[in-house]
């Protein structure tokens, strides 16, 4: 397992590919080397014992087929052996398995795709070690020791059956930690169901979390379970729960009690058994003596509390989630993007993030989407919130300073360019309706190229 600190070499001749390995396999806990020549390669792999080895096909002086040859049948090194290249041929894969290749990797690969192939390498005879926890911990990016933390008391958690309250700040990932809990749990077979409490109309709320039956009010023409029931078994998630009103707090206390939900309309109730996990952005103990929030219902769902902290309280794993939802984007927009400047990077870092992680995922995603060129710069982001002290630079180096007009303009007509004029995908990628778009691109006189 990555735990055990397994080894692994990395040859490749480009830097890029090099760093990418190197990045994604340190940050699970692997012990990583890299070469950028063939024969250092080969004289590494040779005097060091490594449990895995990345080879690239093509390099200078010799090439990875030989290198494999030389390891395989001169001596005969125990190590798995991956050949990676863009060169992802038929001939190719089956002379590199014939000399004793595990499997081979095409180039572009995504750390996913990286991960997977390693796993299977590293861990198909050992069924019983089989990292099933990294895996699905593994959307929990980062190399921090709190991120380290928070995983352990994920695992720790997720063994229990005890009521889960996470708190943190809006885009922290406070979904993501209850379904791996979810996830981790001897319930992961059963339902897991979400709920946005803040998304529930109140004279509804009752009925959507509860169920009703045929007629218990004016347009109820058929029974019908709520989220609880839909959980039996398995785990629910309330999210926002401090958005809830207190005669709603009052029965979900009951329900918690007894394992019993109240259907509106009956007075038998449903006899559930569910995992619950709650989740909310404000002090809830503040909502408790302001009187919002029951005391009794408080100490209910916070048996088990974790907080999540704000991106900006981990710096250290801002470039780490950067550079894995860059690989997922760059391949779902299929972006020309391949590499943040250093100068985009101190920029990331430098910003406040007030929507977390949540906001860093989406200002990756509209570079992916706008920025048509490999290398992106400080001209290229464009943050949410900005301020003036930590405002990304949004002047263009040619022209002089832009103003804010300008760069929505040419935020929109970027847009425009990626969806082909498509208003309706433009819009929507935009978060404004058709009309707005419409009106803008009438006012800045853009013209819509197909």
């Amino acid at each position: 397992m990555a735990s055990k600190k397994k080894k692994i070499l990395v040859v490749d001749d480009e830097e890029s590919i090099r760093d990418g390995c190197y990045q994604t396999l340190s940050r699970r806990g692997y012990q990583v080397d890299t070469i950028g020549d063939g024969l250092q390669g080969l004289d590494m792999a040779i005097k060091d014992s490594y449990d895995l080895i990345l080879l690239d096909i093509r390099m200078p002086k010799i090439d990875g087929i030989e290198v494999l040859k030389s390891l395989k049948k001169d001596h005969n090194i125990s190590a798995k052996i991956i050949i990676i290249s863009g060169y992802g041929t038929i001939p190719l894969t089956v002379e590199a398995m014939k000399h004793g290749a595990f499997n081979f990797l095409t180039k572009p690969f995504n750390s996913r795709e990286l991960i997977q192939i390693i796993k299977e390498a590293l861990y198909m005879d050992e069924v019983s070690q089989k990292p099933e926890e990294e895996e699905h911990l593994f959307e929990m990016v980062g190399d921090s020791d709190y991120i380290k933390e928070l995983k352990g008391t994920i695992k720790k958690i997720a063994k229990t059956d005890s009521v889960v309250l996470i708190t943190g700040e809006s885009g922290t990932g406070k979904e993501l930690v209850a379904r791996t809990i979810h996830i981790l749990s001897d319930r992961s077979d059963k339902p897991f169901v979400p709920v946005d409490c803040s998304s529930l109309v109140e004279n509804l709320m009752e009925s959507e979390l509860f169920g009703h039956v045929k007629g218990a009010f004016s347009g109820a023409t058929y029974s019908r379970d709520g989220r609880f029931q839909r959980a039996d078994k398995g785990s629910l998630f309330l999210d926002e729960i401090s958005n809830i009103s207190l005669s709603i707090q009052a029965k979900l206390l009951r329900v918690i009690q007894e394992q019993e939900v109240p259907k509106v309309g009956t007075t038998l109730p449903d006899k559930v058994d569910v995992r619950l996990i709650t989740a909310t952005n404000k002090d809830i103990r503040a909502e408790v003596e302001a009187g919002n929030f029951r005391e009794d219902l408080f100490y209910r769902i916070s048996v088990v509390p974790i907080h999540i902290k704000p991106l900006r309280e981990h710096k250290s794993d801002i470039l780490p989630i950067t550079e894995y939802y860059l690989e997922i984007y760059k391949k779902k927009h299929h972006s020309k993007v391949r590499y943040l400047s250093e100068e985009t990077k101190k920029s990331l870092l430098a910003y406040h993030w007030p929507g977390n992680i949540r906001e860093l995922k989406n200002t990756i995603e509209r570079l992916c989407v706008l920025c048509d060129h490999e290398v992106v710069t400080l001209s290229d982001i464009l943050y949410y919130g900005q301020t003036i002290d930590t405002k990304a630079p949004i002047v263009d180096m040619f022209s002089g300073t832009m103003t804010l007009i300008d760069v929505e303009k040419a935020h929109i007509e970027k847009a425009l360019r990626h969806f082909n004029g498509q208003i309706n995908k433009t819009a929507n990628f935009l978060g404004i309706d058709r009309k707005t778009l419409r009106m803008k691109i009438r006012n800045y006189g853009i013209e819509i190229k197909k």
